[in-house]
This record gives structure tokens, sequence and C-alpha cells, in this order.
């Protein structure tokens, strides 16, 4: 999916109408993402273990297909809990955005590792939040497996109550979702052959979103003064200690960036 002056969008998606299932079948390739993606960890993340990277980057792909199919007033998180010997979590936010004149979404999508202070889990569990017109649901999901794609279907099994299936490329950036909509067939979902039904000719197939999501997040020291400037002053000394800079990492995409203690005492 290209836009008018032919440059290739970030990350794009696809969303295709089944009539005679009630699904949308999906279609997503992370190429161009995956540049900003690698940039922006190799810059602010570059002791990413790949283990765990190659999990965010599964996450993001599933996150993808799911904003798809959802409205576009609507902010999601997914903090994904993963077992482990060395406890860390995975965390990805997104929205589809505003459509522009020729009817393609652009939002963003941005994910973390979090390695820090994060306790260690009893079991795999995905915890989910989606924000919609200032009101926020939130979820919680347990799941059998640390497979990336099996845990999101599980959430879906559990938390949206309906089938949803994941199908990522071996041998490219590219994926494909299938997800079931109100009175689906899902037994159909379930077993469909998701290559097969991706270009199968005799199925009827109805052009339903197209979406393009840049790996972005907003974050900046300003964002966090309101915050520290509630704290008193004595549990700013404290949390500072001799220094007058604080290290801060966004949980939302790893950025590091400092704030100045001289920055806060005249707000307090």
């Amino acid at each position: 999916m290209n836009d008018s002056n032919n440059t290739p969008i970030p990350l794009a998606t696809t969303g295709t109408y089944l009539p005679k299932y009630q699904a949308l079948l999906v279609n997503i390739d992370m190429g161009e993402y995956l540049i900003d993606y690698y940039l922006h960890r190799k810059e602010h993340a570059p002791h990413t273990l790949p283990e765990h990277d190659a999990k965010l980057k599964e996450l993001i792909a599933c996150f993808a297909i799911h904003l798809t199919s959802r409205s576009a007033i609507e902010t999601h998180a997914w903090t994904v809990h993963i077992l482990a010997e060395q406890p860390y979590s995975l965390f990805v936010t997104g929205s589809t955005g505003e459509q522009d004149s020729r009817g393609i979404f652009h939002g963003y999508i941005v994910g973390n590792v979090l390695t820090d202070n994060i306790r260690h889990a009893d079991v795999n569990a995905i915890h989910a939040q989606v924000t919609s017109r200032g009101s926020t649901h939130r979820s919680l999901v347990q799941c059998d497996t640390s497979n990336i794609p099996r845990m999101v279907e599980q959430y879906y099994d559990q938390s949206e109550q309906h089938p949803m299936r994941v199908l990522l490329s071996q041998t490219s950036d590219t994926a494909i979702g299938l997800i079931g909509l109100p009175e689906s067939n899902e037994e159909w979902i379930r077993s469909a052959n998701l290559t097969a039904v991706n270009s199968a000719s005799d199925i009827e197939k109805s052009p339903l979103s197209a979406c393009a999501f840049d790996f972005t997040c907003d974050c900046s020291p300003e964002k966090l003064i309101p915050f520290f400037s509630s704290l008193s002053k004595d549990s700013l000394r404290e949390l500072y200690g001799e220094d007058d800079e604080l290290q801060i990492s966004c949980p939302r995409c790893g950025k590091q960036f400092s704030v100045k203690y001289s920055e806060l005492r005249p707000l307090n």
C-alpha cells in the first residue's frame, strides 16, 4: 500500500470482509515500519535480548491485526506478562487514527520491552486496556502458553468472546489475521487454512479498511513535570538524592531523557 507520492507506508494493513463466513481477513506488511522500529530500538534500547525483540515484533504484528478491526476513536494498550527466569513484560499501544481522503486510516503503534522492577509472573497473561470517548475498559486474560500469536488468540476467546487466528510469515515481514465477527462461522474460522483463504479466488471478498501505522511516541520531559511537581519536596529530594538530574525511561517506547530537579523547585 503506497500513498499518492508512491512513498512506502510504514506498517500497512488491509481488512477484507468475508460475508459468507462473517469474518474479517487482515493482511499486514511490516517491512517499512521495522526500519523505524530497528533504528529506535538501536538508539534507545540497544541491549534488548534477541528473544525479547522477537516477541515484541510478534506482538506488534498481532496488535496491528487487532487495531484494523477496531474503531478509530479507540486507543488500545496491551501489557503481556511472560513466564521467564528473568522476568520481563511486553507493552504495546496504538490507535488507527484519522482517515484521509483516500479512505486510509493513519495511526500509530509503539511498543517496548520492560525489564526493570518486573515481578516474577505466576502465569502468562495479557492485560488489555481500551479507551474510547473518555471511558476506559480493562481486562486480564491468563494464557497457557508464552507463544505470542496463541496468547492473542486465547485473549480473543476469553475477552472478546469471538475467534481470532494469526499466521506470521517465517520468510517475510508479513502476517495474516482472521477475525470472527458477530454471528461468524466459528468452526470454519478455527479450522481454516489462512494461506489458502488469503489466496482463494472462489471466496467472496469485499475490501473494508486500510490502515497505516507509524512507530512513534509523543513522550517528552515536559509531560512528566506535572507528575513530579505533584510530589512533596521531601519525596522529590528522596527520589533525586544528591543528583540534580533524574534519568527517566518512557515505558511506551524506551526513550530516555532527564528531568532536572532545578526545573521542578519553582512548582513546589
